[in-house]
Formats: C-alpha cells, structure tokens, sequence
C-alpha cells in the first residue's frame, strides 16, 4: 500500500543526479506577478468596504440616540438639552456621540424639536430621522 502512495507521489518529488529540487526563477516570478495581480483586483473592493461600515455604524447610532431621545422626553416631559443627559438612563456608556469621520456628532435644542447631524464617510451631513419628525410634530 505505502509503495503505490509512494509511486503516485513520485510526481511531486523530482530530483535530477546531483541538482536539489525546488523551484525556479521564472516559477517564483510568475507566481508573484499571480498575486500582484489578485491583490491589485481586491484592493477596490476592500477599501469601500471600510466606509460602507462606518457609515451604517452612523446611521445605527443616529437611531439608537433618536429612540433614547423620545424615551427621554415620553418620561421627562421635554427634550434633553444634551446628549450627556442620556447617560446612563437611556444609553449605557458614552463613547464621544463620533460619526463616520471621527467627529463630534452636532446636537442642538431649539423650544420643542431637536437637529441631530454627522458626516458620513464621504463628508456628506447626515441628519437622523427623529430630528426631522420632532420639526413636523412641532
């Protein structure tokens, strides 16, 4: 048994009278030049993918504070006058309120609507969805 494996095997292990086995130049170059050329094809495709993130990151976390927002003012009566007074009631742990750029997020109060905006990974504003239903609700 272990003579025909080693038979079948004999492809794989080739050795000239007095030259080692192993590969040649133009084997290693064509084989560098296969991955140059499979690495440039990814790049594009792995480099959106970083901004795709941080952008639904930005969108996740522009709802959760739109859902903490209305829970605040379902309870207090009115909307908070910052972020930081949602913690740690109605979020857990504040990490910054960062968008997609590492930035800030801009929050302002004016009588009884609030605007909640960040930039996306592009450097487009963003403003969340309860910014704009707490102007219509007046």
């Amino acid at each position: 048994m272990l003579n025909k494996i080693k038979g079948k095997m004999n492809f794989v292990v080739r050795k000239k009278a007095g030259h080692n086995a192993g590969f040649s130049l133009i084997e290693v170059i064509a084989v560098t030049i296969i991955i140059g050329v499979m690495a440039t094809m990814l790049m594009p495709a792995i480099d959106g993918a970083g901004s795709k993130a941080r952008n639904a990151k930005l969108k996740n976390d522009l709802a959760t504070l739109d859902q903490a927002i209305a829970t605040y003012k379902l309870e207090q009566g009115s909307i908070p006058s910052s972020l930081d007074n949602l913690v740690p009631d109605y979020i857990t742990k504040n990490e910054g309120f960062k968008d997609a750029k590492n930035e800030d997020l801009q929050y302002s109060v004016s009588g009884s609507s609030y605007t909640l905006t960040g930039s996306d990974a592009e450097g487009n504003t963003v403003t969340s969805n309860g910014s704009v239903a707490a102007e219509t609700q007046g």
